[in-house]
């Protein structure tokens, strides 16, 4: 969420192009080059504004239009992300926000309830995720409230969705070696250089890019730093919207196309990886 933007908000070769084709089941012809790139949006949010303002069918008809064909909703209250997997369970995949009444980005960590809170939505069965939640120090990531999220991620092998900078990153692996991280925003404002110098450090760490086209693609051209990072850890990027506020619905279209544009930048195999592979690789592609 980007409320907090003002605030707050290498060298591994990743595996060779022909075997990331191999994993993702990517086989382009000539005559499907020219389709529109299905996308996976791995962080949009349907709280209690957003739908009031558009009901689940809107919200559906929007990833439609915008040929996304899968999407990770978190949301505060919860209850917005289940409106949208029992209006579409195939196109949404719910991930569980610890953020409730009263609790919210500056204190979830610190609150004693959190934990059972998580616990006991995570029985409900079908979360693939907890988070999207904001960490502004690697104080916030040790507190025992996240050591106990972090230990439940790695018990049901499910992610973190971290909101945060580099710090809380390295102290959530140093907590729990075997979680899975979706890195939200790339840390937002974090270099292409040190964002690469953490997926080489952490190989469970993934990263999706909401918020990050204009960095990519400065005035539509393709940033030689990022370009080299897409295409050394093209294993490890997701694309995502942050519809954090109900108007970034009205403007959905605009928000994915723009992904689009510096992805036709990148070979195509690249592209696919990025736009919809990977994640799907991860959270899986549902019944479509």
């Amino acid at each position: 969420m980007v409320g907090m933007a003002a605030r707050d908000h290498g060298m591994r070769v990743c595996k060779p192009l022909a075997a990331l084709v191999a994993v993702t089941a990517i086989s382009l012809s000539a005559a499907a080059a020219d389709r529109v790139l299905p996308i996976f949006d791995t962080h949009v949010h349907y709280g209690r504004d957003a739908w009031v303002a558009h009901d689940p069918g809107a919200i559906v008809a929007a990833l439609e239009a915008a040929k996304v064909v899968r999407a990770l909703v978190s949301s505060t209250p919860d209850d917005g992300s289940l409106r949208l997997v029992e209006a579409d369970p195939d196109r949404f995949a719910a991930i569980l926000r610890p953020y409730r009444a009263g609790v919210n980005s500056g204190n979830w960590f610190d609150d004693p309830d959190t934990p059972d809170y998580v616990a006991r939505r995570l029985e409900r069965g079908g979360y693939l995720g907890i988070g999207e939640f904001h960490l502004f120090d690697a104080a916030a990531a040790e507190t025992p409230q996240v050591r106990r999220l972090a230990a439940m991620a790695v018990a049901r092998d499910i992610v973190l969705h971290v909101h945060s900078g580099t710090e809380p990153v390295r102290a959530l692996f140093a907590i729990e070696p075997g979680l899975k991280i979706l890195w939200g925003h790339a840390g937002m404002t974090v270099p292409p250089e040190a964002i690469g110098r953490l997926l080489d450090d952490h190989d469970r760490l993934s990263a999706e890019l909401s918020f990050r086209a204009g960095d990519i693609a400065p005035a539509g051209r393709l940033d030689p730093a990022w370009r080299a990072l897409l295409l050394r850890h093209a294993d490890r990027f997701m694309i995502g919207t942050d519809t954090y506020v109900p108007s970034r619905w009205d403007i959905y279209g605009a928000l994915v196309d723009e992904h689009r544009r510096w992805l036709a930048r990148l070979p195509p195999a690249v592209a696919e990886a990025i736009a919809h592979g990977n994640a799907t690789r991860r959270f899986g592609a549902g019944s479509r």
